[in-house]
């Protein structure tokens, strides 16, 4: 199943064109899709703050309350994975959302074998596409939640007073795990143990300092004496398997 948010404030267009353009898609190739509707943007985002996530989002450019650009440029803070398509009668936009990171630019007014073409393209590459999410349980306002995060978000794990928690570019979560379980797991997906309760994504190190290492978003962890070198060598290991 593919979950797709779409979001436009025009009822009309949406009832008697997008529907129905959805609909034939989805005879057409076959793929069980799932859509959400919203005609505010700023609903969309409280979905992402509370950990809802979507494989597909869909954005008209115009409307009142917060643009689709914006509404675009919030949700990839928060998530990096999700297809975007931007479906607009703002035809001169298109390179304006490029920043965005976009896999499609519909055009309101487009022919239906276009439209309908495109949509088809979008879905079936997603389902193509296999994004490496983990799972976890969190603790969020003393409540038990699920989170699902793409691997490459993840920054690093630490512990502190027992308690494990997960860093993210623009967020931290309070794990119910043990750091010791991550430690076991993560390790051997090219995470890295750089002191006693710090695990990092070895993705994300920039600099290897003798007693500290800096992480893309310039974090600056403590680097335990002696795993500089051995650090080091994960990091040339893991760039020559890219290679």
């Amino acid at each position: 199943m593919i979950s797709i948010a779409f979001c436009d404030d025009d009822r009309t267009y949406v009832e008697q064109t997008f529907k129905k353009k959805i609909y034939t898609v989805q005879k057409l190739i076959g793929i069980d899709i799932q859509v959400s509707f919203f005609a505010d943007g700023n609903e969309l985002i409280a979905c992402y703050n509370n950990n809802k996530r979507y494989d597909i989002v869909m954005l008209d450019i115009d409307m009142p309350i917060i643009n689709g650009k914006e509404i675009a440029e919030k949700l990839r803070l928060i998530d990096s994975s999700f297809f975007l398509v931007f479906i607009t009668s703002y035809k001169a936009e298109i390179y304006n959302t490029l920043p965005y990171r976009i896999n499609a630019f519909i055009p309101k007014d487009s022919d239906d074998d276009f439209y309908i073409a495109e949509l088809a393209r979008v879905i079936k590459e997603y389902e193509r596409y296999q994004p490496n999410f983990e799972i976890f349980q969190i603790l969020k306002n003393g409540e038990k939640q699920v989170l699902k995060v793409l691997i490459n978000d993840i920054l690093y794990f630490y512990c502190t007073n027992k308690t494990a928690f997960l860093v993210t570019y623009n967020s931290e979560f309070q794990l119910i795990s043990k750091i010791t379980d991550i430690a076991n797991k993560y390790i051997k997906k090219n995470f890295f143990e750089i002191c006693r309760g710090y695990i990092v994504n070895i993705v994300k190190v920039k600099m290897v300092k003798k007693h500290e290492v800096i992480l893309d978003n310039d974090a600056r962890l403590p680097l335990s004496r002696g795993r500089d070198k051995i650090l080091l060598n994960e990091l040339t290991e893991y760039i020559s398997s890219r290679i």
